[in-house]
C-alpha cells in the first residue's frame, strides 16, 4: 500500500522511499508494460523511464484526486504508448487473414488461463493490441484512446473490433482440432 508517509519520503529524496515505492510498484508497472511491449529488454528499459518519470513528477500526485495505482498506470500507458509511436507507425490497416472461417456458434475454450490470455494478445497485431488494452484492460473511451493515440474515435473502434475479430479468428484456428468433433 502507497502511503503518504512513502511518498512523503519520496519527496524528500529519501533512497528507502524510493527503493519502498519501486519494490511495492514494479511488478504492477511491468504487468501493463508487458501489455504494450512484446521485447524483453525494451521493457526493462521502459520500467527505468517509467520509475524515473515516477521519482521526477512524484510532487505532481495528489492522494485527493485518486489512487496511486491509476496515476503511475497512466505513467506507464504513456511512456509505453510514447514509445510505440516513436518506433512506428501503429495503424496500419491490417486486413483479416481471409483463411479461417469465423464459426458464429462454435464453442470456444472458457477455461482459457491468464498465461493463455497473454500469450493471445503478444500475438495480436499492434495496432490491434494498443486499441483493446486501452479500450478492454484500462477502461478509455473511443475518444480517449483516440486522443492518447492522435487518431480518430472511428479508427479506434474499427481496430477494436477488428481485434476482436482476430482473437476470435485466432482461438478458432487454434482450438479448431478440438472443435472437429462438434462442427
Amino acid at each position: 500500500m502507497i502511503t503518504a508517509e512513502l511518498i512523503k519520503d519520496c519527496l524528500n529524496g529519501l533512497e528507502k522511499g524510493h527503493a519502498q515505492l519501486y519494490k511495492q510498484c514494479a511488478p504492477y508497472v511491468y504487468s501493463i508494460i508487458k501489455r504494450y511491449v512484446k521485447d524483453t529488454e525494451l521493457r526493462k528499459d521502459l520500467m527505468q523511464e517509467v520509475f524515473a518519470k515516477v521519482f521526477s513528477n512524484i510532487n505532481s500526485f495528489n492522494m485527493e484526486k485518486g489512487s496511486f495505482n491509476n496515476w503511475i498506470r497512466k505513467i506507464a500507458v504513456n511512456e509505453c504508448l510514447q514509445h510505440l509511436r516513436k518506433a512506428r507507425p501503429l495503424f496500419i490497416a491490417e486486413g483479416l487473414e481471409d483463411s479461417v472461417e469465423i464459426i458464429d456458434d462454435a464453442p470456444l475454450p472458457t477455461d482459457l488461463t491468464r498465461k493463455d490470455i497473454e500469450h493471445i494478445l503478444e500475438k495480436m497485431p499492434q495496432g490491434y493490441r494498443v486499441v483493446f488494452m486501452l479500450a478492454v484492460m484500462d477502461g478509455c473511451t473511443h475518444k480517449e484512446i483516440a486522443k492518447q493515440l492522435n487518431i480518430n474515435a472511428e479508427t479506434s473502434r474499427s481496430q477494436l473490433t477488428r481485434g476482436k475479430k482476430w482473437i476470435q479468428r485466432y482461438l478458432t484456428n487454434q482450438y479448431k482440432s478440438n472443435l472437429y468433433g462438434l462442427l
